[in-house]
């Protein structure tokens, strides 16, 4: 207070003497002029007090003070009566000192108003924030309690550090105020704090430091271009306990005494906000777990035992924390693991980062489920004590405490009671619920009339566990007959392996039994019956009570149903019903899916007969034939491997292969199969046989089901199909034996016109292949030319990797590069022998042997890609050959392989007119003529193939080694 008395009387002395100089300045300056004078000596004096008010801007403060003195030295010279001069310029020099002297105690005074105005605000927002009403967001929103916190404040950065619920560290609380970037650490407790600031924190006072060094304790790096200045740690009281702390910090500024007392305010007022919070939210915690224990039970009312626990662990995580979880019910006497036997005895057991080699009850498996993982193992209370454990787990490094404890007892508890009232519901009700269950299997039984498409399969299956549920059954068994009287397993439920294939005859076991009486027989205990107990020997399964009824078809044994328990029991009036309407309803069912099934498959087999025919008959390929035959006896059949060999007098010759590859198939069925082969031939009858146990012995390409039909015609076997399964089980049936065998007969003419067609297609072929000789031979100078043509077109087709999966394409190419030129027959030979030019209408008439040989051939309807060739052979590229002027994509590849060839035979040739040019040369000509004469595709391909050396000249004599060289495409016309 007295040192701000005394800046108060500082300031008032100096205003007094600020005006003091301007009284005296004035005077002095006024001395001794009256009138006009005395105007403008005022004038000056006001521009030097102003000069000396702005005399810390001197450009503007030199020019005034100048302008005043000139001014008095002006008024000095006009009036000559004036006083002292001197006294003048003094009194204008105190008046610029007085306008200084009062800048200066102006400024003065401003900057103690301000100050003090600054600081009355200051305190004026720390009252009003340590006694405002609490903000508008919620108490457990740590991130706006900690904003406001630094708001008020008027921190750069702030974070909320709480202590975890076992006390041991501080954890920052995100998102905080400006803090991105930074990565606050979660920091260890200590008794004495492992630093200043957290010894500072721990004893519950306030700490402050300046500085990034003050951080060190929070963050292991902080970037080079945060710079600290103040630092604040706030204790956060909650309770009678720190339960954290408010960190505070400034980029720009240090905190004021008044910042650090109104931060310490405001964050005891947010502890107190946070503990009335959380005694409020463990209020409605317990309400709400309260509430949640009596809906459970209510849920859990009038469900079966396993629905009542499936609604237990559903709503148990709403009482408590957890990922997965299993009810076990303990049985007397029964054995079970260390931690469920301390669970027994009525100890609630925590098992906390569970290891590799321990056994888990929860569900959840370490290496499927989670890295950890912790498990509370709680008793199930009932009636006469512990009658079964709650078995919950936790994923991750969330353990369970003696703190959930309590939760889980409780858990138990109601998990107690709901399994006592379902076994209470489950007396009552039991009655009821058998008769329902067993009008829901005979109704479901009675469906299966109606659906034919499920198979017998599943129907027998379906009758047999239907009657082992209804029943409440431990152990089923369904037999059916056999064709020499027996009774053979079929099915089982609940018995080993052992007995499935098991037969039975008349008299042996409770089956034997009633096979001779017809009727239902049942055993209450097998120790007073023995003699109906084997076979098999039911009591060494466990068996000690058993039911069987007969199921009758058309008053006829069809087979018999059986319910076996593994203990003693009567078996009610109810029992019998049931099953046999089960039994009955079941042979309705079974014997219904059969025929729809046997109908189903004639259907289909019918189908890929009449497909295999129609597919057949559809050609006069023979191998197209064979292939078609072939595959449709084996899609008919379903056989895995296929394949058909013909006799050509020799033996038997594979024609096709169905399943494998050519090689394969010819070792699989003239090899191994090969001696079944040779006696279908002989004899004349199929061949069916099937494996009916694998053996070891046996190698896996030994087939284990063969079927081998003969191809015959007019009584005379062509050929067989041999076809054949690996799988044992996979036989083949008489159904498939009358169907391969139709096929084949049937076939057997597709086969033998397909034979002659071909025959007749090769006589006629060879007389056109001797006719296009004939025609070389007509003219000494192009003998040889089409064969000639012929390989240099399959040399220039193969570097093109021409048609690689159609054979028959290159049978078609080579047939067309023979018959290219057979038109010339038509050719007079004074035309194609004349060895000087020829006129034009000679080469007219030499250009018509393309379309005479198209005449020719156009009537023979085996030729397809030939017609083509003996056409198109001349044409052009750029479509200026003859005779229809084709060009580029108008013609197939194999056109333009062939006219390529013709050419490059043309030009190597000797002519009367011209010698033959090299190979070289030749080439250059095709690489020039590509795009134009030739194909780009054929001439690259003929170039790369001449590179490579696979395509050369094919020798042939000189008669005109002598000719002279001319052009290598000139009409040699005159």
């Amino acid at each position: 207070m007295n040192s701000l008395r005394a800046v108060w009387g500082l300031r008032i002395g100096l205003s007094a003497a600020t005006a003091a100089l301007i009284l005296v300045g004035a005077s002095l300056n006024a001395s001794g002029r009256v009138g006009w004078a005395a105007a403008l000596a005022g004038l000056a004096g006001l521009i030097a007090l102003a000069a000396g008010v702005v005399y810390r801007t001197w450009r503007v403060s030199v020019p005034a003070g100048a302008g005043a003195l000139v001014m008095t030295l002006l008024i000095a010279q006009f009036n000559p009566r004036q006083g002292d001069l001197l006294l003048q310029l003094a009194g204008l020099m105190v008046l610029g000192a007085g306008g200084a002297a009062a800048r200066i105690a102006y400024r003065r005074f401003t900057d103690t108003i301000e100050r003090q105005s600054r600081e009355l605000e200051r305190k004026s927002r720390a009252f009003l924030a340590a006694t405002s009403e609490v903000d508008a967001a919620p108490p457990e929103d740590l991130a706006a309690l900690t904003s406001n916190i630094a708001r008020q404040v008027g921190a750069d950065f702030a974070c909320c550090y709480l202590a975890t619920a076992d006390q041991h560290e501080f954890v920052p609380q995100t998102p905080g105020v400006g803090v991105e970037g930074l990565h606050p650490l979660a920091v260890t407790r200590r008794a004495n704090g492992a630093g200043p600031l957290l010894a500072a924190v721990e004893s519950g006072t306030t700490f402050s430091a300046v500085g990034n060094g003050a951080l060190k304790e929070l963050f292991n790096h902080l970037p080079e271009d945060v710079r600290i200045v103040d630092v604040v740690a706030v204790p956060l009281p909650i309770g009678d306990r720190v339960g954290g702390f408010i960190l505070l910090g400034s980029h720009r500024a240090r905190f004021s005494e008044d910042d650090r007392r109104l931060a310490t305010t405001l964050t005891i007022r947010a502890g107190s906000q946070l503990a009335s919070a959380h005694a409020v939210a463990l209020s409605q915690k317990e309400s709400a777990r309260y509430a949640v224990m009596n809906e459970l039970v209510k849920e859990a009312s009038g469900k079966t035992m396993q629905e009542a626990l499936e609604v237990v662990l559903e709503r148990g995580k709403e009482v408590i924390r957890y990922d997965a979880g299993q009810a076990v019910l303990f049985q007397p006497n029964e054995p079970v693991d260390e931690p469920l036997l301390r669970v027994r005895n009525g100890e609630t057991v925590l098992r906390n980062a569970v290891t590799e080699d321990q056994r888990t009850f929860s569900g959840l498996r370490l290496e499927t489920h989670a890295v950890t993982v912790n498990e509370a193992l709680t008793p199930i209370r009932g009636k006469t004590g512990v009658i079964g454990a709650l078995c919950l787990g936790r994923r991750g490094t969330s353990s369970f405490t003696q703190n959930d404890i309590a939760a889980l007892d409780e858990l138990g508890s109601m998990a107690g009671v709901a399994v006592e009232n379902s076994r209470i519901l489950q007396v009552v009700t039991g009655q009821a619920s058998r008769l329902d269950t067993a009008l829901d299997a005979l109704g479901e039984v009675s469906q299966a009339l109606t659906t034919v498409t499920q198979g017998p399969r599943v129907l027998e299956q379906k009758t047999l566990e239907t009657a082992v549920r209804v029943t409440v059954g431990s152990a089923g068994l369904l037999t059916r007959s056999t064709p020499d009287g027996r009774q053979a397993v079929i099915m089982s439920v609940g018995l080993p392996d052992e007995v499935d294939g098991m037969e039975f005859q008349n008299g042996q076991g409770i089956v034997g039994a009633v096979m001779l009486s017809l009727r239902a027989t049942a055993v209450a205990d097998f120790h007073a019956e023995s003699e109906l107990q084997s076979p098999p020997d039911l009591q060494t399964f466990g068996i000690q009570a058993a039911i069987c009824t007969p199921m009758l078809e058309d008053g006829r044994l069809w087979g018999t149903l059986s319910v076996f328990d593994t203990k003693p029991r009567e078996w009610t009036a109810d029992d019998q019903r049931v099953l046999a309407t089960l039994g009955n309803q079941g042979v309705v069912a079974v014997r219904n899916a059969e025929l729809y099934e046997k109908n189903e498959r004639s259907i289909w087999e019918l189908r890929n007969l009449q497909e295999a025919l129609q597919a057949a008959t559809s050609t006069l390929d023979l191998n197209q034939v064979l292939q078609q035959v072939l595959a449709g006896a084996a899609k008919a059949s379903s056989a895995q491997i296929g394949c058909l060999a013909l006799d050509d007098g020799a033996g038997l010759i594979l024609k096709g292969g169905f399943g494998t590859d050519h090689q394969t198939a010819e070792k699989l069925a003239l090899g191994l199969g090969g001696e079944i082969c040779r006696r279908v031939m002989e004899t004349g009858d199929s061949v069916m046989e099937a494996m009916e146990h694998e053996s070891k012995a046996d190698s896996p390409l030994n087939p284990r089901a063969v079927l081998c039909v003969p191809i015959t015609l007019r009584g005379k076997p062509l050929g067989v199909v041999f076809l054949a399964n690996y799988q044992v089980g996979h036989a083949f049936t008489d159904d498939h034996r009358n169907l391969v065998t139709e096929l084949a007969a049937q076939a057997a003419v597709a086969i033998d016109n397909a034979r002659l067609f071909k025959d007749r297609e090769e006589v006629i072929l060879a007389s056109l292949e001797a006719l296009a000789n004939a025609v070389d031979a007509r003219d000494p100078y192009t003998a040889g030319h089409s064969e000639r043509v012929t390989k240099y077109a399959l040399m220039i087709a193969r570097q093109m990797h021409y048609s690689p999966d159609d054979q028959g394409a290159w049978v078609r190419l080579e047939r067309g590069g023979r018959l290219h030129d057979i038109g010339k027959i038509g050719v007079p030979d004074v035309v194609l022998q004349k060895t000087g030019k020829l006129t034009e209408a000679e080469f007219e008439k030499m250009k018509s042997h393309t379309v005479v040989g198209f005449n020719i051939l156009s009537g023979l309807r085996m030729l397809t890609d030939e017609l083509v060739i003996v056409r198109s052979h001349h044409e052009r590229f750029d479509g200026k050959g003859y005779p229809d002027r084709k060009k580029g994509d108008e013609l197939p590849m194999f056109a333009w392989i062939v006219s390529a060839a013709d050419a490059i035979d043309a030009m190597t040739s000797d002519r009367p007119y011209r010698r033959g040019m090299p190979l070289e040369v030749a080439v250059e000509q095709v690489r020039a003529g590509a795009g134009t004469h030739f194909h780009p595709d054929v001439a690259e391909a003929v170039l790369d193939a001449v590179g490579g050396g696979t395509l050369n000249l094919v020798p042939q004599k000189s008669m005109h080694p002598d000719a002279p060289k001319i052009g290598a495409f000139e009409n040699p016309t005159a």
